[in-house]
Formats: C-alpha cells, structure tokens, sequence
C-alpha cells in the first residue's frame, strides 16, 4: 500500500512483473494505452478522485488530442468508495 503524501502517486505495472518508477504529482495523472491495431484508452485521474476512462479508435481523427474519444466512464473515488458513472 503506498503512503498518503497528500499528492497522486501512480506506478504502471505490467502483466509481465515489470514496473515503472513511482510518480508523484499534486494535481493529477492520465495514462494512455495504445493497442495496436485497434485504438487508445485513456485513464485521467484528478487529485480530489475525480476519473474518466476514454476510449480513442484507430479510424478516429490522427492526430486528435488524447482527451478525446468516447467516454466509457467517469465517476468519484471518496473514502467510503467509488461513486461512478457509466454514460449511455
């Protein structure tokens, strides 16, 4: 369990064991995966818990910003748990 810094911490972690190193950041983190072939999601994660998944296809706009694409979900993590949104 990481400690609680008062900032984001955030680590990839890979099905293969490996990892990347720890960062910090007080305001917030998006990460991007790209599959081959197929499109992006985007995760973007806000330090009051605030989060959004995208969801980006090959035969999107190229070159359009990673922020964009469908949004698959959006919701809150507080501390009696998620409170989330799934759009229709």
């Amino acid at each position: 369990m990481l400690e609680n810094t008062g900032r984001l911490q955030a680590q990839l972690r890979a099905s293969s064991g490996r990892t990347s190193k720890l960062l910090k950041d007080p305001d917030g983190f998006e990460a991007v995966v790209e599959v081959p072939g197929r499109g992006a999601l985007v995760l973007s994660v806000q330090s009051g818990g605030g989060f959004s998944l995208r969801a980006r296809t090959e035969s999107d706009e190229q070159g359009q910003e990673a922020v964009g694409g469908d949004l698959v979900a959006v919701g809150v993590l507080g501390a009696e748990g998620v409170v989330s949104v799934v759009p229709e």
